[in-house]
């Protein structure tokens, strides 16, 4: 097709001038071939109603349309027919390409003189909102006569004659339009339309500039539906002021030549895929130098870069394949090393394995921090430490093979309501710890969610090496996922402690345990405030939680996500006033940084200067 390299730098060009700069091409006809697609296209033919209701003068006939030279041609000629002075041609894209929003383009060297109406324009593909122009009429470009000037609008409000319409002009200093090829646009979203010529803006319409009687109470119709295209080449008519052929000076034939119709709109990236392959899910290693791999790919772009992190810890990057890197002098513990990867849209994608280097971290809650009685337990969150450390089973490797794959502890997926995974395959003499704290001493009540297909079981549960439950039976409930509670009240002491899950038999399984304070216990002063914080949801989450809170007061507001250690991790409000009501945050579990946040437990605290409320939260991975 000729001018190629010219139309791919106006394109390049708009790309880099328009507001719109994430716009990718959808759909386009460059009329390459000989003939029109059909697939795109089809033809108009006659005279419609009242000169298509613009008391235009010529009848439009295939024989004036037809694709040559890379161009679609409309030829305009002053051959009678039909009862006309003057054939010409139009074509639509009607049923067949239809669009809502994006930038519409064409590039055109438009037909002149007097009596001459070029137009590029779109129409309701289907009238949701009512005849015309209740249901909208987009006009990207037209000109009449002399052509120095082109024009673009909108039409709107009801069905004739109760519409209206708002519309501009753009000149180039009496030069004609029609002396070459130029590029005409409009940029269509939900709130506004932008016109362009040559990648120029000349006019902008809001959406409070446009109405529908139809449907008062949407602020975006009528322009929130699909359009379709229309080119057509008339002569005369209303826009021209030439109503009878004795006013029509243009010199015929002329020719509208069309070079492409081009539809960009926006289209969502996908964000890129990375994946660790080494270290794996739960290696031990030796301290020293770790070299972190990882492949990545993009499935809609490119990848720029791979970002790695040690405890959300930035290390380094590598923006090369194979992507690597070392992480020098790493001494005893646990760690979680990710890997994220960013594509060239900014989108991105982390994975992370959770390894021991050397002697590891020891015993220490799953989570990241104790459970705060009272608290719901799962039975698959024990502490971190591994065989004999944290627990004690009977056989090597996880026989359900869930959650926690390289722990001995035996996982499965859990049917009881709620989801989540039970342990199973219990034998005598196993057991599990999980480190809590007691903020108050008193009695609790421990609820123990469990199963049995046929034979029933004995647990007991410890506290800091003592057994506070005594004996406790499991009932047979004729079925491996079919769970009943069982309760048993415990007298606790006050601190951190080491909760023990202990099994007397085998033949049983557990789903978790629900600790909750005897109502006879002495309840905590209440907090009287001018606010309160209220427990997030869902909790634990991943990747993202809601954080509720109720104003009675008008307050100045903080609320700030910390970490264990106390340090801010992430400032949702600083310092707002907030008038009475119920608010609602988001927290989607990164930093102030934008760096993510490693599982484990966060504080969300709220104060103004004078009160304070605290909710803990938990990050799972």
């Amino acid at each position: 097709m000729k001018f190629i390299i010219t139309s791919t730098i106006l394109l390049v060009a708009f790309f880099i001038g328009s507001a719109s700069a994430d716009l990718s091409l959808v759909w386009s006809d460059e009329f390459n071939g000989s003939n029109l697609n059909s697939d795109n296209w089809n033809i108009d033919i006659g005279n419609g109603s009242g000169g298509w209701g613009n008391q235009e003068l010529q009848y439009y006939r295939a024989e004036n349309v037809s694709v040559s030279a890379g161009n679609l041609v409309l030829t305009t000629n002053d051959i009678p027919y039909g009862g006309f002075n003057y054939t010409s041609g139009k074509v639509h894209t009607r049923n067949k390409q239809f669009f809502r929003y994006g930038r519409i383009e064409m590039r055109a060297k438009i037909p002149t003189g007097g009596g001459m109406w070029p137009a590029f324009w779109m129409m309701p593909q289907f009238s949701v909102y009512g005849g015309w122009a209740a249901s909208g009429e987009i006009d990207i470009m037209e000109a009449a006569n002399a052509t120095t000037s082109i024009g673009g609008s909108l039409h709107f409000g009801g069905s004739w004659p109760d519409n209206t319409y708002t519309t501009s002009s753009y000149s180039m200093g009496g030069a004609n339009f029609a002396d070459e090829f130029h590029i005409y646009a409009v940029e269509w979203d939900e709130d506004q339309f932008r016109w362009y010529v040559d990648d120029v803006l000349y006019a902008t319409k809001y959406s409070w500039q446009w109405h529908c009687n139809n449907a008062p109470e949407n602020p975006l119709a009528p322009f929130d539906q699909e359009f379709y295209i229309i080119l057509n080449s008339a002569i005369g008519g209303t826009y021209t002021g030439c109503l009878n052929p004795g006013c029509i000076t243009a010199s015929l034939p002329q020719e509208y030549l069309i070079d492409y119709v081009r539809v960009y709109q926006e289209t969502p990236n996908i964000s890129p895929e990375v994946v660790i392959t080494s270290p794996s899910e739960g290696d031990v290693l030796s301290p020293g130098d770790i070299t972190i791999n990882a492949t990545a790919s993009d499935e809609d772009g490119m990848v720029v870069t791979v970002e790695f992190y040690g405890d959300s810890v930035y290390l380094g990057s590598d923006s090369t394949e194979p992507y690597s890197f070392t992480w020098n002098d790493v001494d005893d513990g646990c760690f979680v090393i990710e890997a994220k990867a960013i594509d060239d849209a900014g989108g991105f994608a982390i994975d992370s394995v959770d390894i021991t280097v050397g002697s590891g971290c020891g015993q220490g809650p799953y989570h990241g921090s104790q459970f705060v009685l009272p608290a719901l337990i799962q039975v698959e969150d024990f502490d971190i430490g591994g065989q004999l450390v944290s627990y004690y089973d009977t056989d090597v490797g996880n026989a359900g093979t869930q959650y926690r794959p390289s722990e001995d502890v035996d996982l499965e997926v859990c049917q009881d309501s709620g989801g989540g995974y039970n342990l199973g395959w219990t034998y005598d003499g196993e057991w599990l710890e999980y480190s809590v704290n007691v903020p108050q001493a008193g009695n609790y009540i421990i609820n123990t969610r469990v199963s049995s297909l046929s034979d029933g079981g004995d647990f007991h549960i410890e506290f800091s090496g003592i057994d506070v439950t005594g004996n406790i039976e499991v009932p047979v409930t004729h079925g491996w996922q079919t769970w009943e509670t069982v309760s048993v009240t415990a007298a606790l002491s006050a601190g951190p402690q080491i909760m023990k899950f202990v099994s007397d038999s085998s033949g049983y399984n557990v789903n978790y345990f629900d600790i909750q304070m005897d109502v006879t216990a002495v309840l905590p002063e209440l907090h009287i405030g001018k606010f309160d914080l209220l427990p997030c949801y869902p909790n634990p989450f991943n990747p993202s939680t809601k954080i509720r809170y109720d104003i009675f007061e008008p307050s100045v507001i903080n609320l700030h996500v910390y970490d264990v250690n106390g340090k801010l991790v992430k400032a949702l409000i600083n310092s707002e006033l907030m008038d009475v009501g119920s608010y609602e945050a988001n927290w989607n579990g990164t930093y102030d940084s934008g760096h993510i946040a490693a599982a484990g437990a966060y504080f969300c605290k709220i104060d103004n200067g004078e009160y304070q409320d605290t909710i803990r939260m938990i990050l799972v991975k």
